[in-house]
């Protein structure tokens, strides 16, 4: 299903979980707006826009989605804690622009700044080779990066699949190369061209290209606990031996502040979405697994995911003084 059919089918999903009244009379009585910060047509933006019409309907409300890319998804999210705390701004955030970015750079926001409304799905990183790669699995890619000559590539510097892959290798003790992409799909050219050596990506990035003789590339290992129904023929890390659980995942926040009705509100209402046959639809053709979590477990995991990778960027010295 192409992202433009895809995007019809949540106008279809808004209609199916349209609901008579709301529960808060005084909640929403005007236009909410969805800050997507990363440009039209990425993972983000996805998952921003499949959320979006369904919950409009379900709200009785318009909900204006606005992409204000830049800094690694900091511009965005910084103008939605500059928002007024009153349930009528909130922002699509991932591991890496909600709980990376602040400790990296001056982004304008902290986690402290944030107030979490609902995680809504991840997908595993994953490490890839060309598919003529002698470098089969993830001891194969140990033993390669062992003289520390090894070349890697990932969407950029302090994206989810660059700090899972530094804090697997600062966990074995190896070291290797990086060469930024701007993208995914940049990391995987980089690969297919022999550029880099290996790729670590987001696992929806890549379930739709293994098997096209096309794109000749393979997975040697899945950053989950158990094998990820999107690739179920790609084997975990922990299946080689080397237990290591990196879901790069995509949720929604508010300013701090924000009225707690409003809060749980919105995040009821994502939770009905992520969970409708109709999403689930949505979800296949993202190759992303829903993972729903409520404002508190969300905001558990953000500061979990912070203190993480405050490790991985003390190491590389990328942490912010």
């Amino acid at each position: 299903m192409s992202l433009t059919r895809a995007l019809q089918a949540s106008m279809v999903l808004a209609a199916s979980l349209t609901v008579a009244g709301m529960a808060l009379a005084d909640y929403p009585e005007k236009p909410i707006r969805m800050i997507i910060p990363y440009a039209q047509g990425g993972a983000t933006d996805a998952i921003g826009r499949m959320v979006a019409d369904p919950l409009s309907a379900a709200l009785g409300v318009p909900v204006v989605v606005t992409n204000q890319p830049g800094a690694g998804g900091a511009v965005g999210v910084a103008a939605a804690m500059a928002a007024a705390p009153d349930g009528y701004t909130i922002v699509v955030g991932s591991d890496s622009s909600l709980s990376a970015r602040p400790l990296m750079t001056e982004s304008g926001y902290t986690i402290d700044s944030m107030q979490a409304v609902a995680r809504a799905v991840e997908a595993p990183m994953t490490f890839i080779v060309a598919e003529s790669s002698p470098i089969n699995t993830i001891d194969d890619l140990l033993t390669a990066m062992a003289d520390g000559n090894m070349v890697w590539s990932s969407p950029g510097v302090g994206s989810g699949p660059f700090l899972g892959a530094e804090a697997f290798f600062n966990e074995k003790g190896v070291t290797a190369q990086h060469v930024t992409a701007d993208s995914a799909g940049e990391a995987i050219i980089k690969v297919l061209s022999g550029e880099v050596q290996m790729a670590s990506v987001v696992g929806s990035n890549i379930a739709g290209m293994i098997g096209d003789p096309a794109q000749p590339i393979k997975v040697i290992g899945v950053a989950s606990a158990e094998r990820w129904s999107r690739l179920p023929d790609s084997p975990t890390f922990a299946e080689q031996g080397h237990p290591f659980d990196r879901p790069v995942w995509f949720g929604f926040v508010a300013p701090a502040g924000t009225p707690p009705e409003a809060v749980n509100t919105l995040s009821a209402e994502i939770e009905k979405i992520l969970t409708s046959p109709e999403s689930a639809e949505l979800l296949a053709t993202f190759h992303m697994t829903p993972a729903y979590q409520n404002p508190v477990e969300f905001a558990a995991q953000i500061k979990s995911e912070a203190e993480s990778v405050a490790v991985v960027l003390q190491a590389l010295g990328m942490q912010k003084e």
